[in-house]
């Protein structure tokens, strides 16, 4: 149940497969390791071509700039209790930026998964199934990794129990929605429109949620909180706000 703690004080760090042996993953944590990847110098990357994987760890990738994650990597673990199986993604002054193929996920039902971008977040696939997940793009967007030109695509960008999230700018594009399937949601867009394609019935309401950051003795546990957001509001510009479901009906509490 060892953690696995790796920083740099000056420097952007690349995670790449390798060939001994050759199983797309880069760092992996047997058990109920803990995961810290931090990039503390200014202007500093963190940049993934393999997975991060735990048993049921809490796992923190931070950057100082942005973190990028490439093809098929993915961050995976579990949750057995709240203490456990967190996903916690920082970039400091930049973006985060996932693949159309890269998944984060963490399965149980207290699941949590928090992505903080100063800038843009590019969302590829997030599987939380009945866990928690917040994204906020500070002065940027929430966007659709997967590429269209004239209309939505089939793939589910977000799955979880309960979706928050908050841009700066916008959430999803006209002909390029964010994708989801979740149980209860709440966005925010500071500048611009919101566009949501839900796969199935959806609750407005309140939603909260902390994840576990992992210090730097792989062991100490901070509770990082996004407070409690109602409603979907666009609260600056002129934009529009686009909320469909294809298969199930929506509801509109006050929260």
């Amino acid at each position: 149940n060892g953690s696995i703690v790796l920083r740099t004080t000056a420097g952007s760090i690349t995670l790449n497969d390798g060939t001994a042996a050759a199983d797309d993953t880069a760092l992996s944590a047997n058990g109920t390791g803990n995961i810290l990847i931090q990039a503390l110098g200014n202007n500093t990357d963190i940049t993934a071509n393999a997975d991060i994987v735990s048993g049921s760890g809490n796992i923190s990738v931070l950057a100082a700039r942005s973190v990028v994650f490439n093809g098929t990597a993915d961050i995976r673990t579990s949750s057995t209790a709240s203490g456990s199986g967190s996903v916690d993604v920082l970039a400091g002054t930049g973006s985060i930026t996932q693949s159309a193929t890269s998944v984060f996920l963490s399965t149980g039902a207290t699941a949590t998964a928090r992505l903080l971008a100063a800038a843009d977040v590019t969302v590829g696939d997030i599987e939380l199934t009945g866990g928690k997940v917040s994204i906020t793009a500070t002065a940027g967007s929430i966007l659709d990794a997967d590429v269209v030109t004239t209309a939505n695509d089939a793939d589910q960008d977000i799955t979880a129990g309960a979706l928050r999230l908050s841009a700066g700018t916008a959430v999803g594009e006209s002909i390029d929605h964010l994708e989801t399937t979740v149980v209860t949601l709440s966005a925010r867009a500071g500048n611009g429109s919101i566009y949501l394609l839900e796969a199935d019935a959806l609750t407005v309401d309140d939603v909260s949620l902390s994840v576990n950051r992992v210090g730097s003795d792989g062991a100490t546990l901070t509770t990082t909180t996004d407070a409690a957001q109602s409603d979907i509001r666009t609260t600056g510009g002129n934009g529009s706000i686009v909320l469909r479901t294809t298969a199930g009906s929506i509801t509109l509490n006050d929260g």
